[in-house]
């Protein structure tokens, strides 16, 4: 493989690599438990950026598009001085220019797929940098009757990774939202999205704060908790 196998982790979980290059990382990734590793971890966190993605056009359009191109006269013929008309001569450029159109989607799709590995990459190596932490610490909890609440978090990175599973869905005009609760008044770690499926979120500024609380917030979150919090994880 030309790059680091670690590098490639990203685009495979998001369906970036090409053929090729998905085979070879695919023969790699079968005795590789470091990779093996860094893919399973990924992949949760690549599936709340696939909204991010775009799907690339179908390539039978493309070659409807090209071979209207190849048969297709490409000039008006020589002895009339009219513009050629939608009928005539209109169809050339509408296929040149859906050409035009297929190319600038399949060079933003690239784009926006490379961009979410990166961004996928960079979020893994956050959170398994706290995972890895020596002063790691875990403490989970229960709520809602089903839903489970994990904190694994590291003094000495100042962060959390929060792992939420089976937290009931809200009205859109609520969230959730973290705080770190300590000694001094509740600080804000975030409004991210909680509910449903496993989520997995790292939230900085731990501080020396004790405890992480979840409350219910009107949407958009709040400077302070405006009701008690519906659990609590302790932190070591």
């Amino acid at each position: 493989m030309t790059h680091d196998p670690l590098d490639l982790t990203g685009p495979y979980v998001l369906d970036a690599l090409t053929g090729p290059e998905r085979r070879r990382f695919e023969r790699h990734l079968s005795g590789c438990p470091a990779c093996a590793g860094e893919t399973a971890g990924l992949r949760e966190t690549a599936a709340r950026l696939a909204a991010a993605a775009s799907r690339r056009p179908p390539e039978r359009l493309r070659g409807r598009v090209l071979a209207e191109i190849a048969r297709t006269r490409q000039s008006p013929p020589p002895l009339t001085r009219r513009l050629p008309s939608l009928r005539t001569g209109g169809l050339p450029w509408l296929a040149a220019a859906a050409f035009l159109v297929l190319a600038l989607i399949g060079g933003g799709a690239a784009w926006r797929s490379h961009r979410a590995a990166e961004h996928a990459q960079a979020l893994n190596r956050q959170v398994t940098a706290v995972l890895t932490a020596p002063d790691a610490d875990t403490s989970s909890t229960r709520a809602q009757g089903a839903a489970t609440v994990t904190v694994v978090s590291s003094r000495s990175l100042g962060k959390a990774v929060v792992t939420t599973s089976g937290l009931r869905h809200l009205p859109p005009t609520k969230t959730y939202q973290m705080w770190w609760l300590g000694r001094t008044a509740p600080r804000s770690a975030g409004t991210p999205d909680l509910t449903g499926k496993a989520r997995t979120v790292i939230t900085p500024g731990l501080g020396d704060a004790r405890r992480l609380g979840v409350t219910v917030e009107p949407e958009g979150g709040s400077p302070q908790p405006t009701s008690a919090p519906i659990l609590t994880v302790a932190l070591g």
